[in-house]
């Protein structure tokens, strides 16, 4: 599993790049030209990595910086509850919201009772005899 701390990361690029620049100042010593160099395996490979570890490193940084902003967020959340405690614990303070008016029910119309249902059950009874 991957290291997802800073300073580990930091520890491994430091570590590639010294293997690089060994490994380029030995091909030089060889009498190879940088055209040469940049072609190596080795070289190309230590490369890679260093750019692996880069790339880890930039991911650390944006979720240690999310995690941060999260935090704040929270310690903002907490304070404002406790604000609107010490509101609500004021003297003189009811602590009561006001209750939003009550909608008026409106009556139902006396015009169907009911007799409506009755006379379709038995229309339908009169038309299963048929």
């Amino acid at each position: 599993m991957p290291s997802k701390s800073m300073s580990t990361r930091e520890e491994q690029k430091a570590r590639f790049h010294q293997q690089s620049e060994i490994r380029r100042k030995t091909l030089s010593e060889q009498g190879f030209d940088e055209s040469r160099i940049n072609k190596d395996p080795q070289v190309k490979h230590l490369k890679a990595r260093i750019k692996q570890v880069n790339s880890a490193l930039l991911r650390i940084a944006f979720l240690e910086e999310q995690t941060r902003k999260l935090q704040e967020r929270k310690q903002q959340k907490v304070a404002e509850a406790a604000a609107a405690r010490a509101e609500m614990i004021k003297p003189g303070a009811t602590g009561k919201k006001k209750k939003a008016e009550v909608k008026s029910i409106e009556p139902t119309k006396k015009g169907s009772g009911g007799k409506g249902k009755d006379k379709l059950k038995q229309d339908g009874k009169k038309q299963q005899k048929s």
